[in-house]
């Protein structure tokens, strides 16, 4: 296991954490058992009964204390930051099942969870379980420690109620067929979604089928699951029956019925790791490092008061959006596209700004002092050197000659930079536009739709090419002598950060003269030969439909190569030889369109508002391939170094026709931002954020807190008293994991704490601290007590 998957398991982002003690005496006040009864002091207690004694399963309590009962247990596995409490049913089927989540209608399947932790502690059932509460899918996972849930030998059960009374119950088995890792994504589209291998309702078995709306009977309405928001359910999600008879929408009625006639009973979801014997690894005595959360962006958008209006020309589709290209230069974020004014909110004053426009970063104030004129879109821009360098489709920049497709502006006015023109044409009647940039060791290399290209001190010298050049930095000269060569347009261009070679993506199928995949890998050397020795022509395209095999993002990280574009399409591929390492299909929509990396995420965008398959890589059907299916909108995250896709970011936001975004970029500050046609971002005092066009997605918190110190102890009658100093951090408060023999015994909010259950003999501590986001400081070093 990676120490970034490590990380990942232990962000658990389970919201409303209460502390230990606090939590515990809820579940007694609510008349639930807690474990078989507390020991004496000086002594660990029985298996699941405190923190100390904490067990690895459900299962596990039940095969050690046959005799246990229904209730609250603390559990702690080696994929578990520390030990907690869990609702444990030990009674049906053998017992050992632990409570993963409940309620009737409104479920969100979000990886994320859903409610508060303590609800499915306190709340097992009846009308004030109905409200849905599910644990975070890291927390399920921690809970599997290790174990994929298609590996499950008892799958996951269903109790679902069968009455208005909820005095008749069905148990449902769900054997998944290819599921990794845990996913409430049960309503993945079709096809190909969580597939099932099989299952039972109330112990009659079926074959096949899947979660999204499983039908084991014709006849049996009983042996039904629908799981996915539609009209007829007033958009509410759950584990329906679907048309049923019975149900109301009571505050006491276990089966709600929709307006459409549709009925989703209440649910309880369990699943039974078998873990036994857990095994914590030994811990240096140097203690253990830090761990912190994967640095991803926010799922909340930063609120912005400006933003871009209106489509010049008021035309529809892809090629008619307020967005399609952001650069930053300092702390300006420089905003191209086909929008037409520049608003000041929603509903706002609108000035007419079309087609380029400038905004500050840190305030998202309008810079009203750039001002550049220009007569047709601007599909991207790089700044660099002091300089705002775009390509589009317009003709002229400000009136002036020689700036068509291309030219450089000042970042300040919008003025053309005196003395630099790069002037694109094309010789064979078709349009004319750069749409790929970047910047690499004192040119700029652009691709598009082009034939022809001059500028610099030999304006009067056309250079003739197929649709790439590089031209420089300084000025705006072409290179003659760097030439690739392809048949058709460009779509998208990378150059390498070990400036060896540039990838370029498209509709094209040659380059140099030789069969081209919609995928070129040409070096920086002149004269522009392709790299040899890659793989780059067995790229698999997801659908065999060739006109829709394009590519239209290309970006290296590290070692990888990410492509993607049509059919819902993205993969990853080792820079050294091209072998694909990771795909991804989006369902029901939509083209990958943009990609950028920040701080070891990969963020990809897409007009997708459904469900990402990892590991799939043809469309429409994903397959069997595929290991997990997410939810994802418009934007995804995957870690750059292992193309791990990360569900918790799953931001809130939504456009205006459902392009989405077709641009993302980071800033200095280490803010993402987006845009294409965005019209709304996360939900804000009462209602949703508006966007003009593009937003943006800040940090999370990513930094561990200090490293205590110092930490002492004395044994004497009453148990090991320990002490050290304080950790600081960011946030503010932290509290601190205590930990015995090579697992957490406790978590303390002062800087001192009492092992009253310490056995005979030495032990090993450690202390470490934990901040309100789950990053974790290193811990101290041993001390043996």
């Amino acid at each position: 296991m990676t120490a970034q998957s490590t990380v990942e398991r232990r962000r658990w982002l389970l919201r409303g954490r209460r502390p230990l003690a606090l939590a515990f005496a809820v579940a007694l006040a609510a008349g639930l058992v807690v474990g078989p009864g507390p020991a004496a002091s000086g002594a660990p207690g029985p298996l699941g009964s405190s923190s100390e004694s904490a067990a690895a399963s459900c299962w596990e309590i039940k095969k050690t204390l046959p005799s246990s009962g229904n209730g609250v247990y603390w559990l702690y596995t080696p994929e578990m930051p520390a030990p907690d409490r869990f609702y444990c049913d030990m009674t049906t089927d053998g017992g050992g099942w632990v409570l993963i989540g409940r309620g009737r209608q409104g479920w969100d399947f979000l990886h994320e969870g859903q409610g508060w932790w303590s609800q499915l502690r306190t709340g097992i059932s009846g009308p004030g379980a109905f409200k849905p509460g599910a644990l975070s899918g890291d927390a399920i996972n921690g809970l599997l420690n290790g174990t994929a849930v298609k590996d499950l030998d008892d799958g996951v059960r269903l109790r679902r109620a069968k009455n208005s009374a909820g005095t008749d119950w069905q148990e449902v088995r769900l054997k998944f067929a290819n599921l990794k890792e845990w996913s409430w994504a049960f309503d993945a589209g079709t096809p190909g979604t969580h597939k099932l291998a099989g299952g039972s309702f109330d112990g009659d078995s079926f074959a096949g089928g899947d979660t999204r709306d499983l039908r084991a009977s014709q006849l049996d309405r009983y042996k039904r699951m629908m799981t996915y928001r539609s009209r007829e359910s007033q958009w509410k999600s759950g584990f329906g029956y679907g048309s049923f008879p019975g149900g109301s929408t009571g505050s006491q009625d276990h089966l709600w019925r929709s307006s459409g006639g549709l009925v989703i009973p209440f649910t309880q979801v369990f699943i039974r790791p078998k873990v036994t014997n857990a095994d914590f690894k030994q811990i240096a005595d140097a203690g253990t490092p830090a761990a912190a959360n994967p640095p991803l962006m926010s799922n909340s958008t930063t609120p912005l008061q400006w933003g871009v209006t209106g489509v010049v020309g008021n035309g529809t589709g892809e090629q008619n959006l307020e967005v399609q290209s952001l650069a930053v230069l300092g702390n300006t974020l420089y905003v191209g596209g086909k929008f037409e004014y520049v608003q000041n909110g929603r509903g706002g004053e609108k000035t007419r700004q079309s087609y380029l426009a400038a905004f500050d970063t840190r305030t998202g104030a309008w810079k009203s002092g750039f001002r550049p004129t220009l007569d047709d879109q601007v599909w991207n821009i790089v700044a660099a050197d002091g300089k705002v360098v775009i390509g589009g489709e317009f003709t002229n920049v400000n009136g002036e000659a020689n700036t068509s497709a291309l030219a450089a502006l000042d970042p300040v006015t919008g003025e053309v930079v005196p003395g630099w023109r790069a002037n694109a044409t094309s010789s064979d009647g078709g349009k004319t536009l750069v749409r790929g940039m970047d910047v690499h060791d004192g040119f700029v290399y652009v691709g598009g739709s082009f034939t022809r290209i001059s500028g610099g001190d030999a304006l009067g010298s056309v250079l003739k090419l197929g649709r790439a050049a590089r031209v420089r930095l300084s000025d705006g000269k072409p290179d003659p002598q760097w030439k690739p060569h392809f048949g058709w347009t460009i779509m998208d261009l990378d150059v390498s950060a070990q400036g060896d070679r540039v990838y370029f993506g498209g509709h094209f199928t040659d380059a140099k003269g030789e069969p081209a995949r919609k995928l070129a890998v040409i070096g920086t050397a002149r004269p522009g030969d392709r790299v040899s020795g890659l793989n780059d022509q067995q790229w698999t395209p997801s659908t065999s439909r060739v006109q829709k095999q394009y590519r239209q993002l290309v970006e290296e990280t590290g070692n990888r190569v990410w492509i993607g574009g049509s059919e819902h399409d993205l993969q990853s591929y080792s820079r050294s030889v091209f072998d694909r390492l990771t795909g991804n299909i989006t369902k029901p929509g939509g083209d990958f369109q943009a990609i950028a990396e920040v701080n070891g995420i990969v963020y990809a965008t897409c007009h997708c508002n459904g469900f990402v398959y990892n590991g799939a890589t043809d469309w429409p059907d994903p397959g069997d391939d595929w290991t997990n299916a997410h939810r994802i909108k418009y934007i995804g995250a995957w870690d750059a170094s292992t193309g791990r896709y990360l569900p918790n970011f799953y931001p809130r936001m939504n456009a205006r026709a459902g392009s989405g975004p077709w641009e993302v970029i980071g800033d200095n500050a280490g803010c993402l931002w987006f845009g294409g046609d965005l019209n709304e971002g996360s939900w804000s005092s009462g209602g949703a954020q508006w966007l003009g066009g593009f937003g943006k997605l800040c940090p999370t918190d990513s930094t561990p807190p200090t490293r205590p110190s110092g930490l002492q102890g004395t044994k004497g009658a009453d148990g090991v008293k320990l002490a050290w100093a304080a950790s600081t951090d960011g946030s503010g408060s932290v509290k601190y994991e205590v930990l015995r023999d090579d697992r957490v015994i406790a978590i303390a909010s002062s800087r001192s704490y009492t092992d009253t259950s310490a056995t005979a003999g030495e032990h090993r501590y450690f202390v470490r601290a934990v901040d309100g986001a789950g990053n974790r400081s290193a811990s101290t070093p041993v001390l043996v007590r």
